[in-house]
């Protein structure tokens, strides 16, 4: 019978330095597991006056794995061994609690440490607070399964990373497979989107499969081909969903990465894993990136490919002069898919294409948020025409930088629920108000606010 936890040592927990600014939390875990047993984890964040996108994560050695218990108005994922707990708008309430579960494999021993890094904005500016000292867990080996199979943490790479790997009856790791899903080398084509290619070995006898990749900052995504799973995105995740799985034993799925306008492009190092059940349990695989041309194959090779991991020469590498994007300050990420006609993407998708107008002025004490400045007027292409809290976008020249802004407001609260609407429901995290008197931008501290 497999054993539960006896009993916790103790319960640690560390809050953070630096409350200056009224934002901390605090970690609570056991202070001993046995291994192949679970431990629930406590994150307990005092949120401040934050109300918009925030984020924690925490990383865990190969062998452990997390799953949600309860995260309120939270999006949690587990992928690439880091914890992900992301809130797009946080709870009203001040202290909010969320609590998951560490799993532990059964062949570990030793002991690890938990830490934690919180992320938030504050007054346009990324801010990041950590623990001041991580919490030391005990692993306890397992007694029911045999000792010479048992590793210490900092050895359990060598048994695998992934659900393909099983242990043969001399104890020693197999794998039956060399990738479940294997990720091409992302591709970058005209305007800065990238392609991805996923190739997909459907598990036997399994009835649900869930694919998950993280999309990098300053990027939208976009489904090209989802071989009948449901679509969703929720902060920088994005889901694949199949409740019943398609027939063929190996399939695509693609998509594009849009880079998103007054953003800059973080480097592509994208995460993600499969969810999978096989032999009424739960299973998770890691996705595997490979320089290999994976649409050229044909069924046969690609099912070869994933079983052998070999790859015949004629596949090998991408087939592109650009692999990767080149780094850009932010004035050129903003132009990357500006001041060009139309791109065959643009006029392929069905999306509209509006040009902006300029800014007329007005009369009186008034507000806008502004959404974006560059040096280089440009169309608004599928950008502004995606969002319709920015369809009413106008563009002024000042100072040699062309300013794009949503209005007008007659007061400074519409302005503030304006600026949060917008920073919540499109792409652009970095909006704030300006004012203007009869059509001259002033400084706000010039103007009534209240």
């Amino acid at each position: 019978m497999k054993l539960q936890v006896l009993f916790m040592i103790c319960l640690v927990s560390f809050p953070l330095l630096g409350q200056q600014d009224g934002v901390s939390f605090r970690l609570e875990a056991p202070g001993q597991v046995i291994a192949g047993n679970s431990m629930e984890i406590t994150l307990t964040l005092n949120k401040g006056d934050l109300k918009d996108y925030s984020r924690f994560s925490q990383d865990l050695p190969n062998g452990f794995t997390a799953t949600n218990i309860n995260s309120p108005n939270a999006d949690f994922s587990f992928t690439e061994q880091r914890v992900r707990i992301i809130w797009l708008k946080l709870p009203s309430e001040h202290e909010i609690e969320v609590k998951y579960s560490i799993n532990v494999h059964e062949r570990l021993s030793g002991e690890i440490k938990l830490a934690g890094t919180f992320a938030y904005v504050r007054n346009g500016e990324r801010k990041y607070k950590e623990l001041e000292q991580p919490i030391r867990v005990h692993i306890t080996p397992n007694p029911n399964i045999n000792q010479n199979l048992v590793v210490d943490v900092s050895e359990f790479d060598r048994i695998g990373k992934t659900t393909d790997v099983t242990v043969s009856g001399n104890g020693e790791p197999k794998k039956t497979s060399y990738a479940t899903v294997v990720r091409q080398k992302p591709v970058v084509v005209p305007n800065g989107i990238i392609h991805i290619n996923l190739l997909i070995k459907k598990p036997e006898g399994t009835n649900f499969l869930k694919l998950e990749e993280t999309i990098p900052g300053g990027y939208s995504f976009e489904i090209i081909e989802g071989s009948g799973a449901v679509v969703s995105q929720a902060a920088s995740l994005a889901r694949l969903v199949w409740m019943k799985p398609p027939e063929y034993s190996v399939f695509m799925v693609k998509y594009r990465l849009v880079p998103i306008l007054e953003r800059v492009q973080d480097p592509l190092d994208i995460d993600g894993n499969m969810t999978f059940t096989k032999d009424g349990e739960t299973r998770i695989t890691s996705v595997k990136e490979e320089e290999v041309n994976l649409t050229a194959m044909n069924t046969s090779e690609q099912l070869n490919f994933l079983e052998t991991g070999l790859i015949p020469k004629q596949f090998s590498g991408v087939q592109t002069q650009n692999t990767k994007p080149k780094e850009t300050s932010r004035e050129q990420s903003v132009t990357t898919r500006v001041n060009k006609p139309v791109s065959s993407y643009e006029k392929s998708s069905g999306k509209s294409v509006i040009e902006i107008e300029t800014l007329e002025s007005g009369t009186g004490v008034y507000f806008r948020v502004q959404v974006a400045a560059v040096r280089r007027p440009y169309f608004a292409t599928t950008y502004f025409a995606d969002y319709d809290l920015l369809r009413e976008v106008k563009v002024e020249n000042e100072g040699g930088w062309y300013k794009y802004t949503v209005g007008p407001l007659s007061s400074y609260d519409e302005a503030v629920r304006l600026k949060e609407q917008i920073i919540a429901e499109t792409p652009v995290d970095t909006a704030f108000i300006v004012a203007y008197r009869d059509g001259k931008r002033v400084q706000i501290t010039e103007v009534t606010l209240r």
